[in-house]
């Protein structure tokens, strides 16, 4: 079985790829995928700067241990986010009248790893664009994917800033003029991390997610 394994951060530079494919007999584990991976000289340097530990996904966003079966035809392995430690991410697709409450939220994401700060960014439909009022803007999306897009940005966002815990919301479907739109948040070790995050978190998603915008 061809899987496409896919790189990011420390892994993806001293690879100089992003992407790459192995051959795995059917029934292997993750535990072999990485001792192929670690005959490569650039994984296993990179491997080995980070302490011997990675993180493995497949591709519905699941993480996978080292005795667990490869079956996912698309495969990411990237560095642990934040010195080792998981960061808490939580992503979500939502519609109509779905609320988050932001006060737990922001309890969720300082709790897995106390740091000193916390930021939110709530998009909303707003009235006017360019001179014109709006009347309200309806989000296509790729329904299957979606969810996999968001969690894959997080875990990236977590892994780069060294996060303690970030969530991302985007709504879909019809929104009128003051409806939330999407809802970011992150948590670190203090605002020169998670300012910069949560802007950078924001664009990826405007740029990455595939979503489609209708303003009426």
């Amino acid at each position: 079985m061809r899987v496409r394994v896919k790189l990011y951060s420390i892994l993806r530079d001293s690879v100089g790829l992003g992407e790459l494919e192995v051959e795995l007999p059917r029934g292997s584990r993750v535990s072999d995928l990485l001792g192929i991976l670690l005959s490569i000289d650039g994984f296993r340097r990179a491997y080995e700067a980070i302490g011997g530990s990675v993180v493995v996904m497949d591709e519905d966003g699941f993480r996978l241990e080292a005795d667990s079966v490869v079956d996912s035809r698309v495969v990411h392995v990237m560095p642990p986010p934040a010195g080792g430690s998981e960061a808490y991410i939580e992503v979500g697709v939502l519609e109509g009248s779905a609320e988050v409450d932001l006060e737990a939220l922001e309890a969720r994401l300082s709790k897995a790893k106390p740091g000193g700060a916390t930021a939110f960014f709530v998009g909303r439909v707003k009235e006017f664009n360019g001179g014109e009022r709006v009347i309200g803007l309806y989000y296509e999306h790729a329904g299957d994917i979606l969810e996999k897009v968001l969690r894959r940005i997080a875990w990236e966002q977590a892994s780069k800033w060294s996060l303690g815990g970030i969530a991302i919301y985007h709504y879909v479907g019809w929104r009128s003029v003051g409806d939330k739109t999407i809802i970011v948040g992150v948590a670190g070790e203090s605002r020169r991390s998670v300012f910069p995050a949560l802007i950078e978190t924001v664009e990826r998603v405007k740029r990455e997610a595939p979503i489609w915008k209708v303003e009426y």
